[in-house]
């Protein structure tokens, strides 16, 4: 895995495409940056900051289990079905899970408790638990494909 060299990453991409268990490496080096990216932005509460790290943690987790669905080492195209599987299951999880849990999830608070104005630790559970779930699927849609 190259870090700085470019021109020999170039170099050896003409020689030879990178292997299933390169390129994972770098697709996790790559969620990786972008999940530690994110914590300065989310500085609301203490619960953001936290929130932020486990959804890093969930993310950098969920994504080896999607590589290990996929067979790890020995599955191929893993990154052609990550990319593709993920985007549909992006947008149905989204619509079907994701929209239809939040609502509840506001109109009990609302119900119940009354609308906190900064996140909470029940947010943090209910949003990561919710996150986790997409992962599952994802990790589901993957093993159809992968044998």
């Amino acid at each position: 895995m190259y870090f700085w060299k470019i021109n020999k990453l170039k170099e050896d991409l003409l020689k030879h495409p990178l292997s299933e268990s390169e390129l994972f490496k770098y697709l996790l080096a790559t969620t990786i940056m972008y999940s530690l990216a994110m914590i300065p932005f989310l500085e609301n509460n203490l619960w953001d900051v936290y929130s932020a790290i486990v959804m890093g943690m969930i993310t950098v987790f969920g994504t080896i289990y999607i590589y290990r669905c996929n067979n790890g080492d020995k599955g191929n195209n893993f990154l052609q079905k990550y990319l593709s599987i993920g985007w549909v299951i992006s947008i149905r999880w989204i619509v079907l899970i994701m929209l239809p849990a939040m609502i509840v999830y506001f109109i009990a608070l609302a119900i119940y408790s009354g609308l906190p104005e900064s996140t909470t630790l029940s947010d943090v559970i209910f949003f990561n638990l919710l996150f986790m779930s997409y992962f599952r699927l994802f990790g589901k849609h993957i093993k159809d494909v992968a044998k």
